[in-house]
């Protein structure tokens, strides 16, 4: 029951944080005029998110060492609802920036305290991590409904954001009850690290988190302006997005476990890739682009969870080899949204689509590296230099 119950604590927060980033994408209008700024120079909101979400990766393996994983949890709960609620109300795009800055950097502690916690409650499962994040694609689908409520009824998107950082504040003292594990972690997670291995995983979340991020941040001004929908449809849009990606994890909650991780990452990366082909051939269809737009959702649902499991067996007792990893993957909203937002400016939405074929790609390779480096002894893995 302890650990049913820490799933479930963690999990609302992870709800939170899906509410929260999947509204950020759809309120960028609405936050573009409250800064007085043009919506596509809004790209170094991702960015500063995520350069805060790397400040926490750096020292967090450090602090749950410390302090625990309870603590780091609570810690980043706070954080993310204050931060996100300075940058929802700001006038100033500085206090904007300041305000994702420190609700990143809340995320880079839950990112890794949650994960970690369920990993080790429940013995480095793939369904366990799975349906963790489960919680985050429940409120990445809530998210851009409560924006396209708010952009009808108040014309004030960002509204949204601020009811997602208040609920979260809400579960700092729950947080704060946790349990730590009393249980070994399982023998996967028990030995030497295999650098290699974590560091190309860390690499492969890195392209994955960036992706993730662009599609879901910049998807609604994709079929705006190149399938012609109107703003609250395709805000909505983003919705299916988000909706499909919980629908992958929730396959890869029952079957994640019969297929492995290294198998299940494959195929999403693979109908990832798919996904952005067909957008890009039909980004100006709506249909297609919407089909589209779904599959790459189911297919991103498994990334992240099965990634973060990877990294959790690479890393072994390291908590060094785990700091590297998220600090490296962490960093991929630093540039690839921001890199998302200035193509699709410059060159038209079907760039946003190729951008995700080659990322997809990318993974693939990675994924490839990280198999030989898991299968080598922990004995021979090397730490970087």
């Amino acid at each position: 029951m302890n650990r049913t119950r820490a799933l479930i604590i963690v999990g609302l927060l992870y709800l939170g944080v899906g509410w929260i980033l999947s509204a950020i994408g759809p309120s960028l209008p609405g936050l573009a005029t409250q800064v007085g700024r043009a919506v596509t120079d809004l790209g170094a909101v991702f960015t500063a998110f995520s350069l805060g979400g790397v400040l926490a990766s750096v020292g967090v393996g450090a602090a749950i060492g410390r302090w625990g994983m309870r603590a780091v949890i609570a810690l980043g709960a706070a954080c993310m609802s204050g931060g996100m609620l300075i940058a929802g109300l700001s006038p100033f795009l500085f206090g904007m920036l300041a305000g994702t800055l420190i609700a990143g950097f809340g995320y880079g502690g839950m990112l890794a305290g949650g994960n970690l916690l369920v990993a080790r409650l429940y013995q480095g499962g793939a369904s366990a991590l799975n349906a963790l994040n489960l919680f985050f694609s429940v409120g990445s689908i809530g998210g851009p409904l409560i924006v396209a409520a708010m952009i009808t009824f108040f014309d004030r998107p960002q509204a949204a954001i601020w009811i997602g950082a208040l609920l979260m504040g809400v579960l700092v003292w729950p947080a704060l009850s946790l349990q730590e594990p009393t249980q070994a972690p399982a023998a996967q997670m028990n030995g030497a690290p295999r650098w290699l291995a974590a560091v190309m995983f860390g690499i492969l979340m890195f392209t994955y988190i960036g992706t993730e991020i662009g599609i879901g941040g910049w998807i609604a001004l994709i079929l705006e302006r190149g399938a012609g929908l109107a703003a609250p449809i395709a805000a909505l849009s983003t919705s299916l997005f988000w909706g499909m990606l919980t629908g992958g994890r929730l396959v890869a909650t029952i079957w994640g476990d019969r297929l492995g991780p290294l198998r299940l990452l494959l195929l999403c990366l693979s109908g990832l890739g798919l996904g952005g082909a067909l957008l890009f051939i039909g980004t100006a269809q709506p249909e297609l682009a919407l089909a589209a737009v779904a599959l790459m959702g189911m297919a991103c649902g498994p990334i992240f969870p099965t990634t973060m499991l990877m990294i959790t067996r690479a890393a072994g007792r390291s908590g060094a080899a785990l700091s590297v990893a998220l600090t490296i993957g962490t960093g991929g909203g630093l540039f690839l949204p921001a890199l998302f937002g200035l193509l699709i400016g410059w060159f038209g939405p079907p760039v946003g689509a190729l951008l995700v074929v080659i990322d997809a790609t990318l993974m693939v390779v990675m994924l490839v590296v990280a198999r030989h480096g898991m299968s080598r002894p922990p004995a021979m893995a090397k730490s970087p230099a």
